[in-house]
């Protein structure tokens, strides 16, 4: 699987609400590491009922449940709904500097 998210890419996403939030695996989740106090972004691949597993689309590399275990729910701070990748962004910024008054397209 290729990574979805590249360093530099804007995420958008919603709060989770433990108890409200639905969790399924496929899901990307934004979470405080269980032993530091680093946040990170991965795809859950086991949901419990306490906890998650996560793992990173770039598995040789990822820091994930397969070094430090299960995530408690607790810990998940959302879900990420969208992201704005660099070029993408870079698009749009050259489209806005491209109009004028005259020109607003």
């Amino acid at each position: 699987m290729l990574p979805t998210l590249k360093n530099g890419d804007i995420v958008f996403f919603k709060k989770y609400k433990q108890g409200e939030s639905l969790l399924e695996i496929g899901q990307i989740v934004i979470f405080s590491h269980p032993l530091t106090k680093k946040r990170l972004i991965k795809r859950i691949n086991f949901v419990n009922t306490n906890s998650i597993g996560v793992l990173g689309d770039n598995i040789e590399f990822s820091e994930d449940s397969n070094n430090f275990g299960l995530v408690n729910k607790e810990k998940i701070i959302g879900l990420v709904t969208a992201k704005l990748s660099n070029l993408k962004l870079k698009n749009i910024l050259i489209q806005k500097e491209s109009r004028t008054f005259l020109n607003p397209k």
